[in-house]
């Protein structure tokens, strides 16, 4: 395994699109901590931005109000996220017979944010170019423009390329603490998602019935 020159410093925001499990391992063997909180904090609000546009919230909340909520509900949900995906993974990880820190596992999942958070430049793109109508299932102005049109469509194009390259690097990032192939970092993702799924059912099922 090939590793990034630890005399000089790891750039993780550039690093880790072109080797993850490098700067991945530079972090866990040296004990560097940087950027990791800030990481997770900015994928937190980007997940929020992300899910007020696909629930629409625009028709009831302003453009100003959804900015301003994603900074603090956004921050609460990217550090809950950082540390309920990374514990997950250690535990699933150690049930199947692996073994790795859950501090190794933080480093690893707020590391593999960085494709996500470069993203951030095609929101502030959006929120300028869109404002109000990037949270309405009504979109008027941009129905009405073949160049907004075609920016929204490269944005959306963009969007999904990064995420698929998000997921590649948080599977090479959870691979390196597990000192496993990529694939099974992957499947390890996927199951521990699979699990994830069932006890958050679990856990909503009875409130649901209980409201209705």
């Amino acid at each position: 395994m090939s590793y990034l020159d630890e005399e000089q410093e790891i750039n993780p925001w550039l690093s880790m699109w072109k080797s993850p499990r490098e700067t991945v391992r530079n972090y866990v063997d040296s004990g560097h901590t940087k950027w990791l909180w800030l990481l997770a904090i900015f994928a937190g609000i980007k997940v929020f931005l992300d899910n007020a546009e696909a629930q629409n919230v625009g028709d009831q909340v302003s453009i100003g109000s959804i900015l301003f909520l994603s900074l603090f509900f956004g921050t609460i949900m990217g550090i809950v996220q950082w540390w309920l995906l990374s514990g997950a993974l250690t535990l699933v990880g150690n049930w199947l017979g692996m073994h790795a820190e859950w501090g190794e596992l933080r480093k690893a999942v707020a590391l593999s944010y960085v494709p996500l958070v470069w993203t951030f430049f095609i929101w502030i793109i959006k929120i300028f170019a869109f404002g109000q109508e990037n949270f309405t299932p009504e979109t008027p102005t941009i129905d009405a423009s073949i160049p907004l049109l075609s920016l929204i469509v490269l944005c959306y194009l963009i969007n999904y390329l990064v995420f698929f390259w998000f997921v590649v690097v948080l599977s090479k990032s959870v691979a390196e603490v597990y000192d496993t192939s990529a694939w099974t970092g992957f499947g390890l993702i996927l199951l521990t998602a699979v699990i994830l799924s069932v006890v958050f059912i679990l856990l909503i099922l009875p409130i649901v019935l209980l409201w209705y």
